[in-house]
């Protein structure tokens, strides 16, 4: 077998609170609303579809994110200027959506800022240029 595909058509994440999911992902975020159901909204994350399902009764009452299960680890996301990710972070600790700061990737050694959302779902933002290098 063979896989063919010709790129990502969206990407589910599961949540426990669809009307906050959305609050946080398009008020918080920015991200802009595509469509919606009863059970599902669809944003745009930079140019990749994103479904937000929410809870049904197979979901586990008190369950949470856990990036440390088999699974979805986090999602990142690049910037080209690393200087976006101070911007970031002071727009998240305004929001008072918990981050960990710009830190340092020790083994590549380029900046990052992780945050997490409503579900404590991880994102980076990470900076990697694309300008050719001399």
């Amino acid at each position: 077998m063979k896989l063919s595909a010709n790129g990502w058509s969206h990407l589910g994440l599961r949540v426990t609170n669809l009307a906050r999911a959305k609050r946080f992902y398009v008020d918080t975020l920015g991200c802009p609303l595509v469509r919606e159901t009863e059970r599902v909204v669809f944003v745009n994350v930079s140019g990749m579809l994103i479904a937000l399902i929410g809870a049904d009764a197979h979901t586990p009452g008190e369950d949470h994110f856990d990036p440390f299960r088999v699974g979805l680890d986090h999602l990142a996301l690049a910037v080209e200027d690393s200087s976006q990710l101070e911007d970031m972070q002071r727009e998240l600790d305004a929001a008072g959506v918990r981050n960990n700061g710009v830190e340092e990737d020790p083994g590549t050694h380029r900046l990052y800022i992780s945050f997490y959302d409503p579900d404590d779902i991880a994102w980076e933002l990470y900076a990697v240029s694309t300008r050719p290098t001399v």
